[in-house]
């Protein structure tokens, strides 16, 4: 009997590095995810956003190009405002459409709105702090704080590391989806 519990404990032993070995794998592949990232020279791709206003819901395609300074986010759908391009430059952001400015009202009491989504999930990936990494099945999911109560989650393609959806919550309200497609960085 105690050679038996001897060989159960034995045989725990040996599996837990194989835990710690998945996680840091893991934590390998975001990081040359978020190299890949800082060095780029551009990332282009387009997304499927939804603004949860709390009573009402806005629906919107983008096309996205970030240069490492600027992000500039053009609006595909609807179409009654296709065209329109916001440019977000370090905390600046403009709204235009034909030299009109217009304004882009927050989701949520951090601030957060349809435009700043984008860049706050660009500047995670690049270099905010990883609260969380994990598997949703085929993919990895990464958790970041981006403000007192805001909390942005990204899947990634498992196989090949590319974002693939995206999510910002404030105080457990999920308050921007995107879902990510022709991710190119260059």
């Amino acid at each position: 009997m105690r050679k038996r519990v001897i060989s159960a404990l034995m045989m725990t032993l040996l599996l837990l590095p194989g835990c710690g070995g998945r996680e840091a794998r893991l934590e390998r592949a975001f990081d040359s995810l978020r190299q890949a990232v800082t060095a780029a020279q551009s990332i282009t791709f387009q997304a499927a956003m939804t603004a949860d206003y709390g009573d009402t819901a806005a629906e919107y395609a983008l096309a996205v190009s970030y240069d490492g300074q600027q992000t500039e986010i053009e609006i595909l759908a609807p179409d009654i405002i296709a065209g329109v391009k916001a440019t977000a430059l370090r905390g600046e952001t403009s709204v235009s459409y034909e030299g009109v400015i217009l304004g882009a009202g927050p989701l949520d009491k951090e601030g957060t709105t349809p435009v700043s989504a984008v860049p706050v999930m660009l500047d995670a990936l690049a270099s905010a702090y990883v609260e969380l990494l994990w598997w949703d099945g085929d993919y990895m999911a990464a958790r970041f704080y981006v403000g007192e109560s805001s909390v942005l989650t990204v899947w990634l393609d498992g196989d090949t590391m590319l974002p693939r959806a995206a999510e910002i919550a404030c105080d457990g309200r999920t308050v921007v989806t995107m879902d990510i497609t022709d991710w190119l960085l260059s």
